[in-house]
């Protein structure tokens, strides 16, 4: 809280005094800052703002902003001054009130130049009142630039870039950029995004289902990165754990000249009150292109709990459990799909009860069967053999490009039950349906009518593998959330979740998902698993006595080695056409 006292005094100051260069003087002998005011009309409204400085309380939240608390600036500054870093140069690219300036005023008294980038005028005045407090028993002999701009268009300075281009200068980059994406920005119709451009140079319907989206601290850190590479020093930047998994990705496509890469893991829920994976990113600028991150914790940062990168051309999330089944890396004979998706749930799923069927609404449908089929869930998922469901699904489409105006006039209850849902369904915001023909669905062709599958979440942490039957004699379809594999024959399932179900895959998933992703499992990652190197490598007896001591209890199923041998040369026959 700031002392009453200090600001009338400093109320008193500026009243007192309104030639805006001579204020500006006194106060950058005293604080460093230049151009504390940029006209009479800001002293104005500084005055106004110390007026109301004890209510000012609320957030920004389109920007995202989990203001920093004193106590983890200091934490962090202290250890970059334990470990030798002493920087003359620091840049804050999103200041907020400055607590990270702060910290740094105090444990690093070699500082000579701070740059400060801050969009929101409100945290402005914030800072300059901190500052002029922090300054108050004692003038800060360094120099200070605050620029009121948004960092994704910003210019920095001549004067600046000239001080840090000499050969001696040690650059810190440091501070805690936005958590928000921005899709997330976008939505709030936030003014604070960089400009439209897909940095990650995802293509086609990889950006339009999300791939392109991305964290804006990613972004900013990415930026920091390419403009300074080439000084020396270093970047420290809190974010989610997510964006430093990104950058550490994207090492060799955007050519990141990074070293002593680190992911020091910080407590979000204590520091913000947030639920999120949260760490200090920290490299060395201007390095020699490392692939791999070190992860601790900032109560321990010395002691590696895991390593994560680049192995082989691999991007790997534990490098050490990596290379034990590392053997299981290579591509799938087996093409994982997606399920289907229709963004009208309360339209399309429906719940049969008592043989009724009640839509999301709880209202009561009457429609044909036949395109009527049986639906899961993720959430379903978490059982080893589905046999049974009640939800059911409405299947517009047995391809993408087929024409669904034939249901009129075959399935007229279906058509005017989706009719009376028109609104809804043709106000459906996603680009992929966009030119479809109308009521289309996404996800759908032959193989989703395939009546056996081995499905698995992609959002739970431990790799569950479903076997999934039909359902009423039609096939189970599953929703998009999902991914999976589909099979003519109930053998060929059967011995595919055998070999996905075994601790060697699930020990090489290990090692290669990373969990605090939003949706660890995706079809990037489970084309990974080489079923025909499990299969070469382990005997029939190995995945027997697995099935008798762990899935027998799900499913009696009585196999011979002449079964599975036939099942064996399938798979290695495939492989090798291919």
């Amino acid at each position: 809280m700031m002392p009453h006292d200090f600001l009338e005094h400093l109320r008193e100051l500026l009243e007192s005094e309104r030639d805006v260069n001579l204020i500006n003087h006194r106060l950058q002998r005293k604080t460093g800052l230049r151009n504390f005011f940029e006209c009479s009309r800001s002293i104005d409204e500084f005055l106004q703002f110390i007026k109301e400085f004890q209510s000012v309380t609320e957030k920004a939240k389109d920007l995202g902003d989990f203001q920093t608390p004193s106590n983890l600036t200091d934490k962090i500054c202290k250890y970059l001054v334990r470990i030798g870093f002493i920087p003359d140069t620091l840049i804050e690219p999103t200041c907020g009130t400055g607590n990270f300036i702060f910290s740094a005023l105090k444990y690093f008294p070699s500082l000579k130049y701070i740059y400060c980038i801050e969009l929101q005028k409100i945290y402005e005045w914030v800072f300059k009142l901190n500052l002029l407090q922090f300054a108050h028993k004692q003038p800060l002999d360094v120099k200070i630039e605050f620029h009121r701009d948004n960092i994704f268009i910003h210019h920095f300075s001549p004067e600046f870039l000239h001080f840090l281009n000499h050969a001696t200068r040690k650059l810190l980059v440091i501070g805690n950029p936005p958590w928000i994406t921005n899709t997330e920005l976008s939505m709030l119709e936030s003014q604070n995004v960089p400009l439209k451009s897909n940095i990650k140079h995802d293509k086609g319907i990889e950006a339009i289902t999300g791939k392109g989206n991305f964290d804006i601290a990613e972004y900013i850190i990415l930026r920091m990165i390419q403009k300074f590479s080439n000084h020396a020093g270093k970047i420290a930047m809190l974010c989610k754990t997510s964006v430093i998994k990104n950058i550490v990705k994207n090492l060799r496509r955007l050519n990141l000249k990074l070293t002593n890469i680190k992911s020091i893991l910080i407590d979000a829920k204590k520091e913000f009150n947030i639920n999120a994976e949260a760490a200090l990113f920290l490299a060395d600028l201007n390095g020699n292109n490392q692939k791999f991150c070190t992860i601790s914790t900032l109560e321990m940062p010395e002691k590696s709990l895991q390593t994560f990168g680049w192995v082989n051309g691999k991007f790997v999330s534990d490098i050490s459990l990596y290379k034990k089944y590392m053997y299981i890396e290579g591509k799938s004979p087996y093409i994982w799909r997606q399920g289907i998706k229709h963004d009208a749930s309360k339209v399309m799923v429906l719940l049969k009860n008592n043989g009724f069927l009640l839509n999301g609404f709880n209202k009561t449908v009457s429609i044909e069967e036949d395109l009527l089929y049986p639906f899961l869930k993720s959430s379903d998922l978490k059982s080893k053999v589905i046999k049974e469901t009640n939800r059911w699904v409405i299947i517009t489409q047995h391809s993408l490009k087929e024409k669904t105006h034939y249901i009129a006039s075959s399935y007229p209850k279906t058509w005017n039950y989706l009719i009376s849902y028109s609104q809804l369904l043709d106000t459906r915001k996603s680009v992929i349906y966009k030119n479809r023909p109308r009521f289309s669905i996404f996800g759908i062709g032959e193989y989703a009518f395939k009546p056996y599958k081995v499905a698995i979440s992609g959002f739970y942490k431990h790799p569950q593998f479903s076997l999934i039957f039909p359902i009423d004699n039609k096939p189970t379809m599953l929703d998009d959330t999902c991914y999976y594999l589909y099979f003519d024959t109930f053998q060929d399932a059967f011995f595919t979740w055998l070999l996905l179900s075994c601790d060697e895959t699930h020990n090489f998933l290990s090692s290669i998902v990373f969990f605090d992703s939003k949706r660890p499992y995706t079809k990037e990652i489970l084309m990974r698993i080489d079923l025909g190197k499990l299969l070469k490598l382990q005997a029939f007896e190995t995945y027997f006595n697995f099935y008798q001591n762990h899935l027998k209890q799900y499913i009696e199923f009585q196999f011979s080695e002449k079964d599975f041998k036939s099942y064996s040369n399938k798979i290695l026959n495939s492989i090798s056409s291919n």
